[in-house]
């Protein structure tokens, strides 16, 4: 019962076509199973019939009647012609037989062998089975020309017992036919050797063909495997998410309450896609089979009355023809939302302990196009055309002397100011010396040398020769880190008072800045450069 329910979900996802030609699947399904079964009946009594001698005897219960088995198509029950295997289930087929039986569905369809939904493009030929199916036709043949112990298989030539066997022809001899012109220059071998080999290339090939077998049940067991652990994944996930909001008491009923409100919306989501596919397949199945049946009363009517209004019924026919294809069931969007749970769980699983400084930051943090800003530059920067990058040129330019303008400090302030919210971008750094990024205050100094650091609104790191160093409180700049990042993230919470810096690349935090004072000024993005370096706003 599950299989035909799987099969009709198939044909819905699949499209009109398919679904249109569902009972006559259903129909041509049943006759082709008790069609098959006959056909296995009358192949075994042929089997009995054709293999003479100890072949004969050994098919009834035989491994010879196994390897015939297992080199017969199910479908035409003759041994396989260009086999090909289906990789989801391992079932093989001659590649006529698959084709004719599905027709000319394309997309999904099911194995004629055990129902399973699969994609037709994923077929695939069978070379050692083709191998296989070989050998053991030679073997048959042997078998079928051989001579059965107790029943008096003889050279119909001469009369003598057929011990011997021809390589070259492939057939049993007589020692008369050993010795005559014919068999004069062939290879030949006694007839129990000849046998014992054919059988070691059969085993061969058969112990090739069942480890094949094998590998495409391994890879369906991983598959089914892997989807369990996703969807146990996905339930964990979930679980874990409610758990951990409820640990968080009275600070967290507000996000609890929103978070499940969201997954509920992208259920109710996803059931209205669902419910509104089924209802347009079903309307537009309705309206087919009732053209369906239109023209077929249609067919049957005279000529006078089937050439009244012709056109017109004509044209209303054509236009069932070419129906658009179904649009996509459940949009992507939906499973960017499903993905985004997720994440959220992983983000609120590691800052638990840290939570109430931090939620806002993973929940709400935006990243802004920053632009720098040339009213600020000091002479000496050269900045790009499209404002994203910065270098230092030892010759000052003649530009006006602003009030916003960095006189002696080389010094750049991004266009974007931010004096709440939180807020984030990135710079290419590179590895050359010497550089800074960070944040500054509206109000900074501009004219002028003065000292900078925290406390006259300049929150920064840089390099400087060998090593990455921050601003401190007291001023003088202190080594914290060891390593290359190549981009740095500039995080900016101006509600928690928290500038952080963290490797763009890898996610590692260098240094935060907390509890910093912004006195509710405005706050822009702040670039040093000097020598070699250019600082790229990516």
């Amino acid at each position: 019962m599950s299989d035909f329910t799987d099969w009709k979900k198939y044909n819905i996802r699949t499209g009109m076509r398919l679904h249109i030609s569902r009972h006559l699947d259903a129909l041509s399904l049943n006759f082709l199973e008790r069609k098959h079964t006959h056909l296995q009946k009358e192949k075994r009594k042929r089997d009995q019939l054709s293999l003479p001698g100890a072949v004969a005897v050994a098919a009834s219960g035989s491994p010879v009647r196994d390897l015939c088995e297992e080199a017969t198509c199910s479908i035409c029950l003759e041994y396989f012609r260009d086999p090909v295997i289906i990789p989801e289930c391992g079932h093989n087929f001659c590649r006529s037989c698959l084709t004719q039986y599905w027709g000319k569905s394309e997309g999904e369809a099911s194995c004629p062998q055990c129902r399973k939904t699969v994609k037709q493009g994923s077929v695939r030929p069978n070379q050692q089975l083709a191998s296989f199916v070989e050998i053991t036709q030679k073997f048959s043949l042997l078998g079928g020309k051989m001579e059965a112990k107790g029943k008096g298989r003889v050279c119909e030539k001469h009369q003598e017992p057929l011990k011997l066997f021809c390589k070259e022809e492939e057939a049993p001899i007589c020692v008369v036919c050993d010795r005559s012109k014919e068999h004069k220059s062939h290879e030949v071998v006694p007839i129990e050797e000849a046998s014992l080999e054919y059988k070691d290339q059969i085993s061969s090939c058969l112990d090739n063909v069942r480890k094949e077998r094998e590998k495409i049940l391994v890879f369906k067991a991983d598959a089914e495997k892997e989807s369990q652990d996703l969807l146990k994944q996905m339930k964990a996930e979930r679980g874990k998410m409610v758990a951990e909001i409820r640990r968080l008491h009275q600070f967290l009923e507000e996000q609890e309450k929103l978070l499940l409100v969201q997954m509920a919306e992208v259920e109710k989501e996803i059931a209205a896609k669902r419910e509104e596919q089924l209802a347009r397949l079903s309307r537009e199945l309705s309206s087919l089979e009732c053209a369906i049946w239109e023209m077929e009363e249609k067919l049957q009517e005279p000529a006078s009355e089937l050439l009244q209004d012709i056109r017109s019924f004509l044209q209303r026919s054509q236009e069932k023809e070419n129906l658009e294809d179904p649009p996509v069931a459940f949009p992507p969007f939906l499973k960017w939302r499903n993905w985004d749970f997720c994440d959220m769980n992983l983000f609120l699983e590691s800052v638990m302990k840290k939570f109430r400084d931090t939620v806002e930051y993973g929940l709400q943090l935006r990243k802004e196009k920053v632009t720098l800003d040339p009213d600020t530059a000091h002479p000496q920067l050269i900045l790009s055309k499209d404002r994203k990058s910065v270098s230092w040129e030892g010759v000052p330019q003649d530009l006006p002397d602003n009030p916003e303008r960095f006189d002696t400090n080389l010094y750049v302030l991004g266009r974007e100011a931010f004096k709440e919210g939180r807020h984030f971008w990135e710079v290419a750094v590179g590895s050359e010396e010497e550089w800074a990024v960070g944040v500054a205050r509206e109000s900074v100094k501009r004219k002028g040398k003065f000292t900078v650091g925290p406390k006259e609104g300049f929150w920064r790191i840089g390099k400087w020769g060998d090593q990455y160093r921050v601003s401190t409180r007291n001023g003088p700049p202190v080594s914290m880190l060891v390593g290359e990042p190549k981009r740095i993230r500039v995080a900016l919470n101006c509600e928690g008072g928290r500038v952080s810096f963290h490797d763009a690349d890898t996610a590692a935090l260098l240094h935060s800045f907390s509890e910093a004072s912004f006195s509710g000024e405005t706050l822009q993005p702040f670039f040093y450069v000097r020598k070699k370096e250019i600082l790229r706003l990516s």
